[in-house]
């Protein structure tokens, strides 16, 4: 399955290739945390209710304060909710990207995560996501967890019972873009452990007037998951590109949406042992020509 989340990295690329500069890219308020491609990836949101999404809002935007879209569901906050880096400021809202339900602080407890944007700070990836449980009928709200984007998840079960997500995220920043696949598991506070599974780091957007200059192309394509029984997932395919390119040949692809032929398209597999993803040995080879640590 393919994926998009928030913003397009690849527009940012199509514009830093054609010879913006950083200012004027500050300028236009094009600095965002995540990439993109491709349909939308987020099949973690189905069974959402609407009435408990409605609830939680309303229980983290200062006085009720709701923003909503064109057909009256709520959206997201006029004011900076509480936790957040810019709580209770008036200016900058908080948009609400995404709604994930599930058993994550416990097998048997029901949980509302809900992912936002717009009153975090760089450090902070922009954004976070709220942790609720719902107990006979109502929503409290448990934790706030800064710069944990989950508007691009697969949800699936770990063993004990708990529900676990694959994320799509990154950051964009001075013309370099990495993008991440990443997990993460929540304790019974609702603090959440990421643990990333490959980040790609692209520099197409450091392109200037030098159509000689080289630069490295790599993006996450896919992701593809393999479901067992009661919902858990034995392993996951990541297909991702990686190669070097002429800054003349970025800005033909951008403009062609072809790759170069020196960018290759790489799958690499993981698989799951109950507890977390481990690289599959015939993969570690090719997962090694992305792992720069």
């Amino acid at each position: 399955m393919s994926f998009a989340p928030r913003t397009e990295w690849n527009f940012h690329k199509a514009i830093a290739v054609t010879g913006m500069t950083l200012t004027s890219l500050l300028l236009a308020g094009l600095c965002f945390p995540q990439n993109a491609s491709g349909p939308k990836f987020n099949t973690a949101s189905a069974g959402v209710r609407q009435s408990d999404i409605e609830a939680a809002v309303d229980l983290i935007c200062p006085s009720g304060d709701i923003t909503r879209s064109k057909d009256g569901r709520a959206s997201g906050c006029r004011t900076c909710p509480k936790g957040t880096d810019f709580q209770g400021v008036n200016g900058p809202e908080w948009e609400m990207y995404a709604e994930t339900p599930g058993h994550f602080t416990s097998a048997d407890g029901d949980n509302l995560l809900l992912d936002g944007t717009g009153c975090d700070s760089h450090a902070n990836n922009f954004g976070g996501s709220f942790m609720f449980v719902v107990e006979s009928g109502q929503l409290r709200l448990v934790t706030y967890e800064k710069g944990l984007v989950t508007d691009e998840c697969h949800k699936f079960a770990l063993s004990d019972g708990r529900d676990y997500l694959v994320c799509r995220g990154g950051w964009s920043g001075q013309g370099e873009s990495t993008e991440t696949v990443f997990t993460a598991a929540f304790r019974s506070d609702g603090k959440a452990t990421t643990t990333q599974l490959i980040a790609v780091r692209d520099t197409t957007g450091m392109c200037g007037d030098d159509p000689d200059q080289v630069a490295q192309e790599s993006s996450v394509k896919d992701i593809e998951v393999s479901h067992g029984q009661s919902g858990q997932i034995p392993g996951l395919t990541i297909t991702a590109t990686l190669g070097e390119v002429k800054c003349s040949q970025a800005s033909t692809a951008a403009k062609s949406g072809k790759l170069p032929a020196s960018v290759k398209t790489y799958k690499i597999e993981f698989l799951f042992d109950g507890k977390r993803f481990n690289v599959a040995p015939s993969s570690r080879s090719t997962f090694n020509r992305f792992h720069t640590d």
